[in-house]
Order: structure tokens, then C-alpha cells, then sequence
């Protein structure tokens, strides 16, 4: 008597968390690249006087640098929309996740472009201005792994602050209110800090 054993091995869902994932990371090498010559090429070019006897408000100014990059950031990342497309017609795609994942993708992208902009209104040197913004990204990323060495209220308080849980949880198909309002947090006080130093510089 002869026995055929057969094993199925069901494919795995078709899903871009991975690439989604991938592209956060990006992001954070990209973006100070994007938004480093934002206000420091103007200090440096001597162009931000004549910007400033313009009948435009400081806020205007910062925020104007601020949608430039985020425009180029979104068109840079709806290139990835292909692979989207690809995987509605061959595949059978969960779309929840996949939207929540490009909405954390695009929270992180625009705070981590504010973060830039702050950086570059700080120094009149494009390479200093890359050079800061890489370092706020840093710490605002790597913050959250403070609760993977600590415990109690310093663990909490860390993971709740972290923009890598944040992020994370949404590329893999959660949205939270609070996540969307924790980056959406960054964003304003990056900019609103970036307006301030506009200002002061102004008065100086």
C-alpha cells in the first residue's frame, strides 16, 4: 500500500507593511536632506533680509518652506502607490491596514519635515542644518526604546512619547487617535518654535 502525504503551505496575505516600515525609515534619512537649505540658504545667501522687508507675516514664511518639502516628500512617496495598485490586482488585499500605514507614513514624513524646518532656521549652514535635524530625529526615534531597558512610570511615560511605537502601530493596521494626535503635536511645535526663532532673528 502506497501513501501520498501532501502538504499545503497557504501563501502569505498580500499586505506592504514591510515596505511601509521601510519607508518610515527612509524617511528619517531623507527628510533633514529635504528641508535643510529651507531657511539656512536663506540666512546664508543673505536672501532672508530681503524676505523679511516683504508685507509677509514670519509665519507665512515658515510655513510656505514647510508645505514646499511636504509636497515634494508626498510626491516622493506616492511612487510607492504603484506597488498599492499592484497588489489590488493580483492579490487580495486587506485595505486597512495598508491605509492606516500610509497615513502613519505621511504623519511621520511631516513631522519629521518640521522637525527639519526647525533645524534649518536655527544655523545659516545647510550641512549644520542636516546635521541638526538628523539629531532631533534621532532622539525624538530613539527615545522610545528607553522602556526597554527601564520599568514602572519611566517605561510608560517613554513608549507614550515614543514616535517609533506611534508609527509602528499604524503601519501594522492600527489607528489611534492618539497616535494621530502625538504627530500631529510635533509638527505644530516644531513649527511654532521655528516661527519663534524666525521672529526673534527679526528683532535682533
Amino acid at each position: 500500500m502506497i501513501f501520498t502525504y501532501v502538504t499545503w503551505n497557504p501563501s502569505p496575505p498580500a499586505e506592504l507593511g514591510d515596505l511601509l516600515k521601510t519607508m518610515v525609515f527612509l524617511s528619517l534619512m531623507v527628510t533633514p536632506i529635504l528641508t535643510m537649505n529651507t531657511l539656512a540658504q536663506e540666512r546664508a545667501s543673505g536672501t532672508i533680509e530681503l524676505l523679511m522687508t516683504r508685507p509677509v507675516r514670519d509665519s507665512e514664511v515658515v510655513l510656505g518652506k514647510f508645505l514646499a518639502v511636504t509636497v515634494l516628500y508626498l510626491a516622493i512617496i506616492s511612487v510607492t502607490l504603484v506597488y498599492a495598485l499592484f497588489l489590488g490586482v493580483y492579490g487580495d488585499p486587506d485595505w486597512g491596514p495598508v491605509m492606516s500605514g500610509y497615513l502613519g507614513l505621511v504623519l511621520a514624513g511631516i513631522s519629521f519635515l518640521a522637525l527639519g524646518v526647525l533645524a534649518s532656521s536655527l544655523v545659516a549652514s545647510q550641512v549644520a542644518a542636516a546635521v541638526i535635524g538628523y539629531v532631533f530625529l534621532l532622539l525624538v526615534w530613539l527615545i522610545g526604546w528607553i522602556h526597554l531597558f527601564t520599568k514602572g512610570t519611566v517605561a510608560e511615560v517613554t513608549r507614550h512619547i515614543s514616535v517609533f511605537e506611534h508609527v509602528m502601530k499604524m503601519t501594522d493596521g492600527t489607528i489611534d487617535s492618539r497616535s494621530i494626535i502625538f504627530l500631529l503635536s510635533i509638527t505644530v511645535f516644531a513649527l511654532f518654535m521655528a516661527i519663534r526663532v524666525v521672529e526673534n532673528r527679526r528683532t535682533i
